[in-house]
């Protein structure tokens, strides 16, 4: 069954945005959720993942998938960026 993979989108070195790394940059949310839901909830949670790191909440990427974080064409939540431009995203 697939599920939507969630990553947070956090800043480079350099101040690219770029795709965060560990478990809790990363985060599988159940498939049978629709997408609005999928979104609220990574939204929810990356929102208070970044409070607690201290960070700038910058968006994130979701797509339903097979894989875990095994991205396509992942549609960007609260950024401008385009996947493409997201450092380690694809």
């Amino acid at each position: 069954m697939s599920s939507y993979s969630a990553t947070m989108i956090t800043k480079s070195t350099s101040g690219n945005p770029m795709a965060g790394a560990g478990s809790f940059a990363n985060i599988r949310v159940d498939g049978r959720l629709s997408t609005e839901s999928a979104i609220e909830v990574a939204r929810e949670t990356f929102q208070k993942e970044a409070s607690f790191k201290g960070i700038k909440y910058l968006g994130f990427a979701i797509e339903k998938t097979y894989r875990f974080v095994d991205y396509k064409t992942p549609l960007i939540v609260d950024n401008d960026s385009q996947a493409k431009d997201i450092l380690f995203l694809l």
